[in-house]
């Protein structure tokens, strides 16, 4: 059995071995069922096997934006704004995002963020208080205008 053709020396046409067209043909398999698995199944860590929702949509130029953002008071009584990720909470934003309505009617699920900080920086600080805040940047005309801090909800440990 022969191949597709594929381009030789001096520009002669060769077949394509059955095994370059299985090799082929399996890495195709593998590529397609990853991205419809991701597409299904996954989350935004599965990448390049991720949803692509965060690109999915468009913003009104007379919209506005939001992002979530988190800020913590530490047992040595320092203020200090808490990376959302992955290394430092356990958590992305994107997830902190998906779970608003969640935090803002039990605030006390934010006790989670300041215990994954503990196990993740055990030699930092512990988070006695975590607030989390959205930044709303409305638009006029795709222009941004100054944002604004709106308080989600707050966790007060001992």
């Amino acid at each position: 059995m022969t191949g597709p053709a594929r381009p030789g020396p001096r520009g002669a046409d060769l077949p394509l071995t059955r095994r370059a067209v299985l090799w082929r043909g399996g890495a195709l398999a593998v590529v397609t069922a990853g991205a419809a698995w991701g597409s299904l199944r996954g989350v935004d860590d599965h990448w390049p096997f991720a949803p692509m929702s965060q690109f999915a949509f468009r913003t009104d130029p007379d919209g506005e934006v939001r992002a979530a953002f988190v800020t913590a008071v530490t047992d040595a009584g320092d203020a200090v704004d808490v990376p959302l990720t992955n290394d430092s909470v356990g958590m992305n934003r994107a997830e902190v995002e998906g779970q608003l309505e969640s935090f803002r009617e039990r605030p006390e699920r934010l006790r989670a963020l300041a215990e994954a900080w503990a196990a993740l920086h055990p030699g930092r600080p512990r988070l006695v208080r975590v607030e989390l805040h959205e930044r709303v940047t409305r638009m006029e005309g795709g222009r941004l205008l100054d944002p604004v801090e709106v308080p989600v909800a707050a966790w007060q440990g001992r």
